[in-house]
């Protein structure tokens, strides 16, 4: 029974996000601010961005590869823009702040990046504080999960 009522939730939330854009550079945009967290964007968390998106079912059924690549390429872009393009950045995760459980899914995808590597480095645990504190989200249960 409780996982019968697990996976009703799973499925309305894939069918929730699915096809939702804000969603989807939402969560590049974590992606993009955690990986450049050093200063620089590196193959491994590129490599880790790309994964964390295509495990993400409602955003892997609800856009093309094609798609996906290039948000992510633009919002990697933006990172490495100076002030201005990181600026953006956090008004894209804005965009998803007032959805609980978007910012959540958001936040998880940022840990998923962050720990590609084996490990979060402290530049990047500073950047997960202040996604998870833009979002509303309690850093350490999503870290728990």
């Amino acid at each position: 029974m409780l996982g019968r009522l697990f996976g009703k939730k799973a499925e309305a939330a894939v069918s929730k996000f699915s096809g939702r854009t804000d969603y989807l550079e939402a969560v590049c945009a974590a992606a993009a601010l955690i990986s450049a967290a050093d200063g620089e964007i590196e193959d491994s968390e590129l490599k880790a961005t790309v994964k964390t998106v295509k495990a993400n079912k409602s955003l892997s059924s609800g856009f093309d590869q094609s798609t996906i690549e290039s948000t992510i390429n633009r919002m990697m872009d933006r990172a490495m823009g100076g002030r201005m393009g990181r600026m953006g950045l956090w008004e894209e995760l804005r965009e998803v702040a007032k959805d609980p459980e978007m910012a959540q899914s958001v936040v998880l995808a940022a840990l998923d990046v962050s720990e590609g590597d084996g490990q979060i480095e402290p530049e990047e645990q500073k950047v997960l504080e202040k996604i998870a504190k833009e979002l509303g989200v309690n850093l350490d249960a999503m870290m728990a999960a």
